[in-house]
């Protein structure tokens, strides 16, 4: 993020998921998720506990960034934060497999959901364009088919071009 105008909630949220996912800004940009996927996560737990999650993520990245901390404020902040730990997880399913899934009953104790906090797809092309297809080097079932005799051929991941 540049330094001269202060990042949108929504710019938090891409590089939160960039860190969450380990795919570039460019590839999640391209599933065209972003914005549904940022609209999901208020839904799902509030703008005000939302807003937290971010600022708190923001704080951490910069620190990991500034300080070449390399991760190491990001984990502790967010991945083992019992707060926003939960809605880590639930935000890496939806990346990859584009289906929320709900926050466990002890993080709704704790810290509240909202009632749409319940085991949904977000979309179909949520579904199309989950990130496990391009980390199983495969294509949606039904989504994206390969293209005629596809099926003759291995995988491009288990044969790697030189």
């Amino acid at each position: 993020m540049g330094n001269s105008t202060p990042p949108t909630p929504k710019q938090i949220f891409a590089e939160l998921s960039v860190e969450l996912t380990g795919f570039d800004r460019a590839e999640l940009a391209g599933t065209g998720m972003i914005d549904t996927y940022y609209d999901t996560l208020l839904r799902m737990i509030g703008e005000r506990e939302a807003g937290q999650l971010l600022r708190f993520a923001s704080e951490a990245l910069d620190k990991d960034r500034t300080e070449k901390m390399n991760g190491t404020a990001f984990r502790p902040a967010v991945i083992d934060s019992p707060r926003f730990g939960p809605v880590a997880v639930s935000l890496i399913k939806l990346w990859y497999l584009g289906m929320w899934y709900p926050l466990p009953a002890v993080y709704r104790d704790l810290f509240g959901s909202t009632a749409d906090d319940v085991g949904h797809v977000v979309s179909g092309q949520g579904y199309r364009e989950g990130l496990v297809w391009v980390a199983a080097g495969a294509h949606p079932m039904g989504g994206k088919p390969p293209g005629h005799g596809s099926w003759a051929e291995p995988p491009s991941l288990l044969n790697p071009t030189p």
